[in-house]
């Protein structure tokens, strides 16, 4: 079996409890406007354009032609075996911090059946296991997925269904159906909200999403304020970044943030 991955970022103390190993895959049925990580929404591999040359459109003869090193693939093409082998290299760091491994995306159940496999085997070596997830995708894949998962790190971004689609290009009914279908047995779920200014930011959303969170028992909330440090990925990616002139939160609207999710009950904090 074999995945596109894009990066293997080991010593990570995010995404999951302790000093974890994230594995990033290719591919994402979601267009957030927000994407730091565009080199992981498309299915096929793609290349990095560390000068502009590709991207330019210069079809002459030689003069249109990217310089040496100039190139280079986004995702490298690896087996299970391969990843299997390199997370398990901090195995030790694992144990002691009581961490372990994070997949993610993209969308990580556009790889389930490769995500399912690779924690059977990590399963066997009794490691803790987390995803990172949109939610959209067949719940039956997410549900054999979370039962061998240890932490679910579950994104919501907007309560409105027409809005969501809007700037994501995905409506949000199958991400809450799925949500409120594994909220029912999973014991251990952290939502997080991207926080984006002028996008989801408003006071009606953010209590909106505080009710459903708290509706479902899922009191966890990790928000999680707007940042621009993929913007130069869709330089390299020949791409145009459609919110270059979004503004970021003052530290008070943050705060007001937390404390109206914190007023139904929920357990929100600043994350990142």
């Amino acid at each position: 079996m074999r995945a596109l991955v894009t990066d293997i970022e080991r010593g990570a103390t995010f995404d999951g409890p302790g000093i974890r190993t994230v594995v990033y895959f290719k591919g994402c049925p979601l267009r957030c406007l927000w994407c730091s990580n565009p080199e992981t929404q498309k299915l096929e591999n793609e290349f990095w354009d560390y000068d502009g040359s590709l991207y330019k459109g210069n079809k002459n003869p030689c003069s249109g032609c990217p310089a040496a090193n100039s190139l280079k693939q986004v995702a490298k093409d690896m087996t299970l075996e391969e990843v299997f082998e390199i997370v398990m290299k901090d195995e030790n760091f694992y144990r002691n911090s009581g961490g372990g491994v994070t997949l993610s995306g993209g969308e990580i159940l556009v790889n389930s059946a490769f995500a399912i496999e690779l924690f059977e085997k990590l399963k066997e070596e009794y490691i803790n296991t987390a995803i990172e997830t949109t939610g959209y995708g067949n719940y039956k894949d997410l549900e054999n997925l979370a039962k061998l998962t240890d932490t679910v790190l579950f994104d919501i971004k907007h309560l409105n269904s027409q809005k969501h689609k809007e700037y994501t290009s995905v409506s949000n009914e199958i991400i809450l159906e799925n949500l409120t279908k594994l909220s029912k047995w999973h014991k251990k779920i952290i939502m997080r909200f991207p926080f984006i200014k002028g996008i989801n930011d408003d006071e009606k959303n953010i209590r909106q999403t505080a009710e459903f969170l708290k509706k479902l028992n899922l009191l966890e909330v990790n928000i999680l304020p707007y940042h621009t440090m993929g913007l130069e990925k869709y330089r390299k990616l020949g791409r145009e970044y459609p919110m270059k002139t979004l503004e970021k939160h003052t530290q008070a609207e943050l705060d007001n943030a937390v404390g109206i999710m914190n007023s139904y009950g929920l357990k929100a904090k600043l994350y990142g």
